[in-house]
Order: C-alpha cells, then structure tokens, then sequence
C-alpha cells in the first residue's frame, strides 16, 4: 500500500517521462515516512476520450490518487498530498501555463476489512 493512480486528458502540453515521474511521486511518498517503497504500486492512464465542463478543448486534467488503507487521520492524508501535487506542479509545466488544467490530488481510503492481498 499505497496504490497511484496517475491519469491524464491526451490534450496536456508536456509529455514528461512516465517511470521518472512515477519514481518522483514514489520519493515523495516515502519522504512522508509512512510507507514501505516495495509496497507502493503505480500505474498511468492517459484519457483519450474525456469531456470536461463545457467540452471547451483547452481544458486539461491531471489527477493523481493515492488509495491508503483506511484509518489514517486528515493531517496525515495532507502530508500525503502536498508532496504530490508538488510532484506534478513540477512534471506539468506548461499545460499549467497555456490550458485551463485542473491538475489535483486525493487520498482515498481502501475498506480496511473487505480488502484482501495474497
């Protein structure tokens, strides 16, 4: 645990290495000091087909989620997030400047008891 989520419209500007940024969002989660780097599974999805607000082209999203094992506290899911959403400030430059590009991060919860792992 954790597991990443990193997906994208196809119309964002910069096309930054996968595996690095991956790498970077996995270095900030480990920074937080609250996982263990062989636990933490990334992936990438990129959207081709997608409609965002009034379908206007120029709008662009970016969003990462981090699923967690339920229990953590507010605090601790903000220590989580800031670091990641640095993480993309940084791998998405130019899509900030020249689109109208919501780029967030979320910590979502995994149910504790129904989750299972082999």
């Amino acid at each position: 645990m954790p597991h990443c989520i990193l997906e994208y419209s196809a119309n964002v500007v910069d096309r930054p290495d996968m595996a690095r940024l991956l790498k970077e969002i996995h270095d900030a989660l480990m920074a937080t000091g609250l996982f263990i780097l062989t636990d933490i599974k990334s992936r990438v999805l990129r959207h081709e087909q997608y409609f965002i607000g009034d379908g206007d082209p120029e709008r662009a999203f970016v969003t990462l989620n981090v699923q967690i094992l339920q229990g953590r506290s507010d605090e601790v899911k903000a220590q989580i997030s800031e670091p990641a959403l640095q993480v993309l400030k940084r791998a998405f430059p130019e899509t900030l400047r020249q689109r109208k590009c919501s780029l967030t991060v979320q910590v979502s919860e995994i149910h504790r008891p129904s989750y299972r792992r082999n």
